[in-house]
C-alpha cells in the first residue's frame, strides 16, 4: 500500500527518471511488484463476501459464547445488514448503488482465519454500531481495490507512452514489451469487479492501436494469449463485461484487417479458433453468455459503415460461424463420448473442416489418435499420426525446410492426398484464407 501510494502521488517527471536509470533487471523488478499488488487487492465478488461475512459473524458469536471472545455484546442483531446486502446482490444490472460498485476482496482462503476481519467484527459488536460499521469498512476496502487497479493502469499507460521506441525494437517482439503484456493480462487472470475491468478495456483498446507488431507480426505468443484472456471475459456474468469484451474483441480484428492493409484477419482468426478450443476445456464456454457475446461482435461488423465495402464483415461472420462450429461439435462430442466411432467421427469431421490450417487441424487429429489408442485400436490412431507427419513435411516443404512433402507418405496410404489442401499461412503470414466450412452433421 505505501509503494502504491508513493506511486500515485509522485510526479511523473521524477517517475520517468527512475525507469530510466534503473537497469532491465530492476525494470522487471518493478513490475512484478505491480503483480502482487494486484494480486493482493483483486475484487472476490460480492455474494462471495457476503459468506465470508456471515461465516465470520457466526464464528464471532460462538467464541463470545464461549466466553473466548471479550467485550462483545451478545444481543448485537446483523441480519437486517446482511439480508441489505443479499438483497442488492440479487437485484437486476444497472440498478445504481449509493455506495461503491466493488467490494473488497478478504486476503485468506479462510474468512474465519482473517485476523483483520474478526478484528473489525470484535469492534463493531462492542460499538453497538455494527451495520455503519462494517458497510464503512466494506466500502473502503472495496474502493482501495478498484484504486489499486486505476493507480496500476496509470502507471502502464505512462510507461508505454515514455518507452515507445523500446517496446517497439526488434517489432515489438522483445522482453519488455513481454514483461508489460504479462502485467496487463493479470487483469484478467485474478478478480476484478465490472467498474475495474472498463477501465482495463479502454487501456488495452489504445495499447493495441500502439503497438499492433506485437499481435500481428511475427510469433503468435501474445496475439494467442490476448485473445485467450478476451474470449474468457465474452463468458462473463456481467452483460456489461460481455459487451465491453466484444467491443475489444471486434477492435482486435479490425486492426488485424488494417495492419494486412486490408487483406484478412488471418492472425487473429487462427488464434480466436484455437482460444476456443483451450477455452472448452479450461472453462467450459458456449453457453448463453457466449453466444450473446458472438452475436454482438457480428453487429459491430454490420454496423460498421467505414467497413461496409471490404470483405471485413464477411471475415468477422466465418469467424464467428467457425466458432460455433467448435462449440457445436465439441456439445456433440460430449453427448457420444461412449460412443467410440461416432467420437472419432465428429474429430474426423472437424479436423477436415480445417484442412488449409495446419496448426488447428494437427490438433484434432492428434485427439483422434488419443480416442483410437484410448480403446485399443492401434492402427487407426498410428493412421493419425502418419497424417500429422505428412502435414508437418507439406509445411516444412513449403518453407524451403524440407525436399519432400505429402507424397512421400503416398505409398502407405492414397488418403494421405488430403494433407496437400493446406494454405500458405498456419497463422504466421498475412495471406487470406477463406476456405468454405466443411464440417456439417445432419
Amino acid at each position: 500500500m505505501c509503494f502504491l501510494h508513493i506511486m500515485k502521488t509522485i510526479s511523473y517527471e521524477t517517475l520517468i527518471a527512475y525507469w530510466q536509470r534503473a537497469p532491465s533487471p530492476e525494470v522487471s523488478d518493478f513490475f512484478s511488484i505491480l503483480d502482487v499488488c494486484l494480486q493482493n487487492f483483486r475484487y472476490l465478488g460480492k455474494r462471495n463476501i457476503i459468506r465470508k461475512i456471515a461465516a465470520a459473524f457466526k464464528f464471532v458469536q460462538s467464541t463470545q459464547n464461549n466466553g473466548t471472545l471479550k467485550g462483545s455484546n451478545p444481543s448485537c442483531q446483523t441480519s437486517g445488514l446482511l439480508s441489505q446486502w443479499m438483497h442488492s446482490t440479487s437485484s437486476h444490472e444497472g440498478h445504481k448503488q449509493h455506495r461503491s460498485q466493488t467490494l473488497p476482496i478478504i486476503r485468506g482462503k479462510n474468512a474465519l482465519s482473517n485476523p483483520k476481519l474478526l478484528q473489525m467484527l470484535d469492534n463493531t459488536m462492542t460499538s453497538n454500531s455494527n451495520e455503519i460499521d462494517i458497510v464503512h469498512h466494506v466500502d473502503t476496502e472495496a474502493n482501495i481495490a478498484t484504486e489499486v487497479c486505476l493507480t496500476i493502469l496509470d502507471l502502464l499507460s505512462l510507461f508505454t507512452q515514455t518507452h515507445q521506441r523500446q517496446l517497439q525494437q526488434c517489432d515489438c517482439q522483445n522482453s519488455l514489451m513481454k514483461r508489460v503484456f504479462d502485467t496487463y493480462m493479470l487483469f484478467f487472470q485474478v478478480n476484478q469487479s465490472a467498474t475495474a475491468l472498463k477501465h482495463v478495456f479502454a487501456s488495452l483498446r489504445l495499447f493495441v492501436c500502439k503497438f499492433p507488431s506485437a499481435f500481428f507480426q511475427g510469433p503468435a505468443d501474445l496475439c494467442g494469449s490476448f485473445c485467450y484472456e478476451v474470449l474468457k471475459c465474452c463468458n462473463h456474468r456481467s452483460r456489461s463485461t460481455q459487451t465491453e469484451a466484444s467491443a475489444l474483441l471486434y477492435f482486435f480484428m479490425r486492426k488485424n484487417f488494417e495492419f494486412n492493409k486490408q487483406k484478412s484477419i488471418v492472425r487473429s482468426h487462427l488464434q480466436l479458433i484455437k482460444a476456443v478450443s483451450q477455452l472448452i476445456a479450461d472453462a467450459g464456454i458456449g453457453g448463453s453468455r457466449f453466444q450473446h457475446s458472438l452475436a454482438i461482435t457480428n453487429n459491430f461488423a454490420n454496423g460498421d459503415k467505414q467497413m461496409k465495402n471490404s470483405n471485413f464483415p464477411a471475415e468477422v461472420k466465418d469467424l464467428t460461424k467457425r466458432i460455433r462450429t467448435v462449440l457445436m461439435a465439441t456439445a456433440q462430442m460430449k453427448e457420444h463420448e461412449k460412443d467410440p466411432e461416432m467420437l472419432v467421427d465428429l474429430q474426423y469431421s472437424l479436423a477436415n473442416s480445417y484442412a488449409s490450417t495446419p496448426e488447428l487441424r494437427r490438433t484434432w487429429l492428434e485427439s483422434m489418435a488419443k480416442i483410437h489408442a484410448r480403446n485399443g485400436d492401434l492402427s487407426e490412431a498410428a493412421m493419425c499420426y502418419i497424417h500429422i507427419a505428412a502435414l508437418i513435411a507439406e509445411y516444412l516443404k513449403r518453407k524451403g525446410m524440407f525436399s519432400m512433402g505429402w507424397p512421400a507418405f503416398l505409398s502407405i496410404t492414397p488418403n494421405i492426398k488430403e494433407e496437400g489442401a493446406m494454405k500458405e499461412d498456419s497463422g504466421m503470414q498475412d495471406t487470406p484464407y477463406n476456405e468454405p466450412l466443411v464440417y456439417e452433421r445432419n
